[in-house]
Parts: structure tokens; C-alpha cells; sequence
């Protein structure tokens, strides 16, 4: 788990540039770019749904994999789910 709290704590401690931010700034001049932490409490301020708690099994390697993509694309692993299901169900409404 050491390998996996180390990616976690590097993410924690980059900031994000968002071409926004850099579009926004005059040439030459510092951006001061909020941290993941402060865009993690906007997203969190702007989008209040409504959820339910589910229990379920999953296989191990597909949590492994989940837990680092979670890492990698600094989303919750809910949300990650979340994705899939939707578009999981909006193929199957098209089809």
C-alpha cells in the first residue's frame, strides 16, 4: 500500500493548470493555481446529489485496477462507478 499513498500524497501536492487559468493570466505574470484539495471543495460545493448507499462484491484484480485508476484520473472510485453505470445504461437505452 506504500507504493499507492505515495502516488496519493504527489498528487495531493501538484497543482492542477487548467487552460482557463493560463488563458485568463497576462504573458510573463505567475499564476497562482489553486491546489487539487481547493478544486475537490468547489465540485463538492456545486454538486449536491442525492445517493444510496449499495453493498456488492468485486472481484479483486477489478478493485486493484479501479483504486489506481481512481489515483491516476483523481476522481473517487463512486464516481468512477457512477460513469460506467450511466453509460452502460444510456447504450442499452439506445440499442
Amino acid at each position: 500500500m506504500s507504493k499507492v499513498d505515495d502516488i496519493k500524497n504527489m498528487k495531493r501536492q501538484q497543482k492542477v493548470i487548467t487552460p482557463t487559468h493560463v488563458l485568463a493570466e497576462p504573458v510573463g505574470k505567475t499564476v497562482d493555481v489553486p491546489s487539487n484539495e481547493e478544486n475537490n471543495q468547489e465540485r463538492k460545493e456545486v454538486k449536491k446529489v442525492e445517493r444510496k448507499r449499495v453493498s456488492f462484491d468485486l472481484r479483486t484484480d477489478l478493485h486493484k485496477e479501479l483504486k489506481m485508476q481512481s489515483i491516476l484520473q483523481e476522481k473517487n472510485i463512486y464516481l468512477l462507478i457512477e460513469e460506467a453505470v450511466e453509460k452502460y445504461l444510456n447504450e442499452l437505452k439506445q440499442s
